[in-house]
């Protein structure tokens, strides 16, 4: 497993790093981690096992603060299915591609029947993609 992601202290504490790491394991897989490179400020890199697969970034702007996780979906040329290459990123099953409605340049990202992320084109080709996932502080709340 991933050892877990740093942030200056002065932004973002352990705890909150903790439940943003729960909150994406929750989401996507089980074996997600946060790990920071480089002392690079308000960012890291996320790994599924050993294998980075997108990166992470704080927004504080405005006094609100959320989280933005951006992973490159790559399209097989063996197998052109846009749901198949998210789940296989994810490793998660129960992701789904919806097209939406008028626009052609993106879908959505729904686990099981719940929104979650958009998904941009970004070729004429529909080979390449990114992932984009916000996530609000208020998501990290704890359930009650």
């Amino acid at each position: 497993m991933a050892a877990p992601f740093n942030f200056p202290e002065n932004l973002v504490d352990r705890a909150e790093l903790d439940r943003l790491q729960d909150y994406l394991r929750k989401m996507l897989n089980p074996e997600i981690g946060l790990v920071a490179r480089a002392r690079v400020e308000n960012m890291a890199e996320v790994v599924l096992g050993d294998e980075p697969i997108g990166r992470v970034t704080l927004d504080d702007e405005d006094g609100d603060r959320s989280y933005n996780l951006t992973v490159p979906i790559e399209m097989p040329a063996t197998n052109p299915n846009l749901n198949e290459a998210v789940r296989g990123k994810f490793g998660n099953q129960k992701l789904r591609v919806v097209p939406r409605p008028k626009k052609t340049d993106s879908s959505e990202i729904y686990l099981d029947d719940e929104y979650i992320a958009v998904l941009f084109r970004d070729d004429a080709t529909g080979r390449s993609w990114t992932f984009e996932m916000a996530v609000l502080d208020i998501d990290l709340d704890p359930q009650e």
